[in-house]
């Protein structure tokens, strides 16, 4: 007669302990990936040598509505409109200076800016557009005071997290009279779990665990439930096809959910910025003429 051995206890429990491990450490992962997202590395500004195509070009500085010092440059307008540039994520009003040159070429007033936590900017961490949004008000206030400019004729441009920092501001601020966004993502819960979901939310619950936290209101990052409120203001999306950290699935959901008019350029070959390295001339052309038609009335 055969005698059968039961299983020893540590080999039943065997497969909960790896389980609890993996959670552990992925729960880990999650919460240093959320940290960084909050404190990024900073990168020094570093003012243009070249200021052919931004004459006047001016330090400035105001304060956002919780008393953050916001720091940035100011090119004059010479045709009475203005557009206001909002980078990415760890980068600084820097990152901007060819959308800045083409602009100011057209004779649009121009302010690149530094969020907070960025630059030269105060603030000790990243919101990924909650508190963002009242930096961008803050600097839309800052344009519409200007002398040369006509607080009626107020753009607005963001890359990355500014795109969707800027989408949420347009949506809500009827003085932005266009918005164009660049590698912008639908929802910041929605870009955690691209970014960081490979294994679902085992992987991207502890990444928003830690910015909701930190007081991030993730839930408010949603600039997709309210773009049809920008009720007939153009917009212009602009991504790239091979683009890692915005893929065109969440830049074409964007589209889908907005109104008209609405136009989208998706750039062969380009990935996260990289627009005016691989079409250059199309990329200003394109900004121009979206900013021409809303603020100056000409194509």
């Amino acid at each position: 007669m055969k005698t059968f051995l039961k299983p020893r206890p540590i080999v039943l429990l065997a497969p909960t302990l790896a389980m609890l491990m993996v959670g552990g450490v992925l729960t880990w992962r999650g919460h240093r990936i959320g940290q960084g997202l909050l404190h990024p590395p900073h990168v020094p500004v570093e003012r243009p040598v070249a200021l052919e195509e931004l004459t006047g070009l001016e330090d400035v500085s105001f304060t956002s509505a919780e008393g953050l010092a916001l720091r940035g440059w100011y090119v004059p307008s010479r045709n009475r409109a203005a557009v206001v540039l909002v980078h990415g994520f760890a980068g600084n009003r820097a990152q901007l200076l060819f959308e800045a040159r083409a602009l100011a070429r057209a004779g649009y007033g121009v302010l690149l800016f530094d969020l907070r936590a960025h630059g030269e900017s105060g603030g000790d961490r990243v919101t990924w557009g909650d508190g963002e949004r009242r930096d961008v008000v803050a600097a839309l206030d800052f344009v519409s005071h200007r002398q040369d400019v006509d607080p009626a004729k107020l753009g607005l441009f963001g890359f990355s997290m500014g795109g969707t920092t800027s989408l949420l501001v347009a949506e809500s601020d009827p003085r932005v009279k266009a918005v164009a966004a660049a590698g912008a993502y639908p929802a910041l819960e929605a870009d955690v779990y691209s970014g960081y979901g490979r294994w679902g939310a085992l992987s991207a619950e502890p990444v928003l665990w830690t910015l909701r936290g930190a007081g991030v209101d993730v839930d408010a990052v949603r600039p997709i439930d309210g773009m049809c409120r920008l009720q007939g203001r153009p917009l212009l999306l602009v991504n790239g096809d091979v683009d890692p950290d915005a893929p065109s699935k969440l830049q074409a959901s964007l589209f889908r959910a907005a109104c008209e008019p609405k136009s989208l350029w998706v750039v062969p070959g380009a990935g996260h910025g990289e627009y005016s390295r691989v079409a250059p001339e199309e990329y200003a052309r394109r900004l121009r003429e979206h900013f021409d038609r809303a603020l100056l009335g000409s194509s």
